[in-house]
Order: structure tokens, then sequence, then C-alpha cells
């Protein structure tokens, strides 16, 4: 019986450590590419010392997915030029605001980006961009959404919330700054 439970504590802290996101900077000037490995184009170079956003600590062929923090661009760097820094909370409180029942089974997201940057939003394995000021309704799949929202020169915010059926949600899209 101890051997499950030090496996099942061995599993869930792995899921945790590599489902977790964070903070990094890049460690000697590098190709940024489409895909993990050579063999997919190449983006851009970063410079050393570019911060990114590392989407999970898991690799494919030794890449992270990583976000270019500067220009939102998401893509792919060889883990021996990224030095991991801080850890990203996923926000617990919720993002969206239930705002009554739905005819629709699916839940309605009605989303405004009230900033002055494009907004790239990800719920689940589906990407949503979004210009200054623009406002749109997503339907999305009832259930538990990881949710991921970000722009050019912002941290990104993580999460995941349990969306309902019949239910419309609305969320509004603004910057936070911190003074330090």
């Amino acid at each position: 019986m101890k051997s499950i439970i030090f496996f099942t504590f061995l599993f869930f802290t792995f899921l945790n450590l590599h489902g977790q996101s964070y903070l990094g900077r890049i460690t000697k000037q590098v190709n940024f590419r489409e895909g993990a490995g050579t063999e997919y184009p190449v983006i851009s170079s970063l410079k050393f010392g570019t911060q990114i956003f590392i989407v999970s600590l898991e690799t494919e062929n030794d890449f992270y997915n990583i976000i270019d923090i500067a220009t939102n661009k998401e893509g792919f760097i060889h883990k021996s030029f990224v030095k991991v820094g801080q850890e990203i909370k996923k926000n617990e409180e919720g993002m969206f605001t239930a705002n009554g029942e739905s005819e629709k089974y699916d839940p309605e997201i009605e989303i405004y980006n009230n900033t002055k940057k494009t907004l790239t939003l990800k719920l689940n394995s589906e990407t949503y961009s979004f210009y200054p000021q623009e406002k749109k309704t997503i339907i999305t799949s009832p259930g538990n959404c990881d949710y991921r929202a970000s722009a050019p020169n912002v941290i990104p915010s993580i999460g995941n919330e349990y969306m309902r059926n019949n239910q419309r949600y609305s969320w509004q899209f603004y910057i936070v700054t911190e003074r330090r």
C-alpha cells in the first residue's frame, strides 16, 4: 500500500511540475522556431537575455514551447538555451463572469479586448485573436477550460475554469501594471 501512495505522490508531483508555466531568459542568441526541431522554419532570432514565457517544462525533442513576451509569438527553443526563472501562478479566482442562462447548450463567452494591444486567447486547444477594442462571442464546450491570455510586452495570464452548459459568460481583457 505504501508503494502505491508513493507512486501516486510522484505521479502528481510530475504532472504539477510539467503542467506549470514559468518565466525564463534566453542564455545565448538562438533561433526561435515554428516547431520542436531544427528542421522547422525559423520565426526569428532571439538575443541573449530575451524574456520568455515557458508554457510547460515538458519538452518535445528537448525543445520548450515558449512565447516571446516582446512579440507575443509562440514557438519553440531548445532547452539548452533557456534559463528557467519564476513560476507563473495559475489564476484560481476565475476569469469569466457568469451572466445568466443561454438557450444554447454550449457555454457562450462574450470577450472584450479593452486595450490598445492585440490579444491572443487560448481556450483549451483553440486560439483566438482580438484586435484592440474588439468584442467577440465565442462558443466553447462545457467542462474544464484551460485558458491563456497574452499580448505583446505583457506576461501571460493562465488558469482553469469550469464552464457550465446553458450558461452565458463575459470577460474583459485589460492590463494591470505593477511598480516595483
